[in-house]
């Protein structure tokens, strides 16, 4: 076992450890009914809260959390996990933020909230959801966006991933409704042959228009500069799993090529796992390992380069053909929010399904990432920004954010205030 093998080693354990242990107080604590005292502070003015929670805030919530309060109508609770918490993922939307340390903690804050309109989970971990499901008495919906039944369907060889499919399975086929930011739960429900399945609606992830900007660069073909922000795994990872985000030969190829390669990590991003990226970049001159950026900043960031990339390919690793199908990512839409075109995969059938239809980008395959010099200096760069820009706003939470509200209305009754 290398040094960041067992870094990441020592960070699991301390994961599990944490709220096992932390348990036995609070499960003390909640038997005698002991009150959770921050929450004694009213939040939200008395409006209608919606409560979004799950294992960990992830960037999607708070954007549309934002938007949600905009409307006017509802207060927006965060409850999330202590451990998974990260803070760069957070904007100013929340009226209240609530972290706990384990299922017992979590129901301790719950048994407190009042006012609450309907509870909006939110996934790829299912287990803390789920005690929310469970415990509470309001309508609840889980947010989906990754779906672990999709990457190696009901039989995994990863034994978290067996834990978690039993408990994934229960959010989808016993909520109140799904939010659905991907494809990937109905091909879920049909491996669970779900006889019934909740209302849901299909919202993808859309762009932040407060995020937009402008792109007036021109294209050097001595000059180009692609970018990726998302997660990134060390070499010490399995492959199998993992491969697609190991960016090693993508490094190689584009500093061959003399084209700039940008990697912005993900802030939720296990420092272990990108230790060797920040040392192959002091010897590689054209590839650039920047710090994480919190979320509302990124597209600034983003904005300083030429192309964004989503270079995940299925030969990279043996998730299932239908994980790179149906899979989206956010920051499909923070390239578009920026304003730049991306290189997506045609593996990623829907991604690059997006892109083509409203122009944002050139769909490639594996084999064009030694030769993407050629690629992109074949496309009429400026055209394809002013196909971007022009289209962006069709696919932005502004347009869409009433689509979810009428949803929420629609499952919690039509309710317009709290009984």
């Amino acid at each position: 076992m290398n040094i960041s093998a067992a870094k990441i080693f020592i960070t699991k354990v301390y994961r599990v450890a944490y709220p096992k242990i932390s348990s036995i107080i609070d499960f003390l604590l909640m038997t005698m009914n002991f009150p959770y005292r921050p929450l004694r502070k009213a939040v939200g003015g008395g409006k209608p809260k919606i409560v979004f929670t799950g294992d960990g805030i992830m960037p999607r919530i708070s954007r549309m959390a934002k938007w949600i309060k905009r409307d006017g109508r509802y207060s927006t609770v965060l409850i999330s996990s202590k451990l998974s918490f990260v803070e760069k993922f957070s904007n100013d939307a929340w009226d209240g933020v609530f972290l706990f340390r384990n299922q017992y903690h979590l129901k301790r804050i719950l048994k407190q909230i009042g006012g609450v309109y309907l509870y909006h989970g939110f996934a790829p971990k299912s287990f803390y959801p789920d005690q929310v499901r469970q415990f509470v008495k309001e309508p609840f919906l889980i947010d989906m966006q990754d779906v672990f039944t999709c990457y190696y369907g009901l039989n995994p060889g990863i034994r978290w991933l067996v834990k978690e499919l039993p408990i994934e399975k229960d959010c989808l086929l016993h909520s109140s409704g799904i939010v659905a930011h991907s494809l990937e739960p109905n091909v879920a429900i049909r491996k669970f042959a779900g006889e019934k399945k909740p209302p849901a609606i299909f919202f993808p992830l859309y762009c932040d228009n407060d995020q937009f900007l402008e792109n007036k660069k021109q294209l050097d073909p001595d000059d180009i500069h692609l970018v990726y922000a998302g997660g990134v795994a060390g070499s010490h990872r399995d492959k199998s799993h993992y491969g697609s985000i190991q960016f090693h030969e993508l490094i190689r190829n584009l500093n061959e090529q003399r084209i700039h390669f940008h990697i912005y990590p993900s802030p939720s991003n296990i420092r272990a796992d990108y230790e060797e990226y920040v040392q192959i970049a002091e010897t590689t001159p054209y590839f650039h390992f920047h710090a994480a950026v919190p979320q509302e900043s990124i597209a600034g960031e983003l904005n300083k380069y030429h192309f964004g990339v989503l270079p995940f390919f299925s030969a990279h690793s043996e998730q299932s053909k239908e994980k790179y199908k149906y899979a989206t990512s956010l920051k499909l839409f923070n390239y578009i929010e920026a304003g730049l075109p991306v290189l997506v995969s045609k593996d990623l059938t829907y991604q690059s399904w997006i892109i083509s239809r409203y122009g944002a980008g050139i769909v490639v395959g594996k084999s064009d990432m030694t030769r993407m010099k050629h690629v992109i200096t074949a496309q009429d760069y400026s055209a394809l920004v002013a196909g971007l820009l022009r289209r962006r706003e069709e696919i932005s939470l502004r347009v869409h954010i009433p689509r979810l509200l009428t949803f929420y209305r629609q499952v919690a009754g039509r309710r317009d205030s709290i009984s």
